[in-house]
């Protein structure tokens, strides 16, 4: 059974990509590794920066309608017991409320996701004798900007001619964002590739 798109306002790409980064940036301190995680645990991997990340809109699986949210992956190479490691991430996350859950485990692998108190996806943690990865999934929304990036300062189109639209060669135009109280004013592509949200920069698990 699909839930009712809720009601009134949704919340914007600017909103959603605060919220998304505000998470990750509080599981990493959690994490007791502050440093050293990025889109993959190989060298050379790109680290996490949030004040140059983007995000685009992947659908969304909870409700109905055109609804689209942001996730976020992050990896980082294994420091001490990965069992323990995880159960550590769960206890943080069941400290601020949410739903937390074994998904699968077998000898030094665990895979642990978390929920919203309404049952949707709101972060992970995976951890092996490999790679240790964070989760970070947005609330769903309609609102029109989560078909464009949100950048740290602004809206831009997905450029489909671009080679690389995920981290373009062109100069891409960016709309800023609008002062509070006001409305964006932007213009999605139509054929916006909201379902290629993970891109090189994503890691996931």
């Amino acid at each position: 059974m699909t839930t009712p798109p809720p009601a009134g306002p949704q919340k914007t790409g600017q909103q959603l990509r605060t919220e998304t980064i505000t998470a990750m940036n509080a599981a990493i301190t959690a994490s007791g590794l502050p440093d050293g995680w990025g889109n993959s645990w190989t060298p050379g991997a790109r680290q996490w920066d949030p004040d140059t990340r983007e995000f685009i809109g992947a659908s969304c699986s909870v409700g109905s309608g055109d609804r689209k949210r942001f996730e976020l992956h992050q990896a980082h190479l294994p420091v001490g017991d990965p069992v323990a490691f995880a159960h550590k991430m769960g206890d943080y996350w069941k400290t601020q409320g949410y739903a937390v859950s074994t998904v699968a485990q077998a000898g030094g692998l665990i895979d642990i996701r978390v929920d919203r108190e309404d049952g949707s996806l709101y972060g992970g943690v995976a951890a092996s004798d490999t790679v240790f990865t964070l989760d970070s999934f947005s609330e769903c929304s309609t609102d029109p900007t989560l078909s464009m990036f949100a950048g740290p300062t602004g809206y831009r189109a997905f450029d489909d001619e671009d080679p690389n639209p995920y981290h373009p060669t062109k100069s891409p135009s960016v709309t800023p964002y609008p002062l509070p109280g006001r409305s964006a004013d932007v213009h999605t592509h139509p054929d916006a590739r909201s379902s290629m949200v993970h891109g090189e920069d994503d890691f996931a698990w």
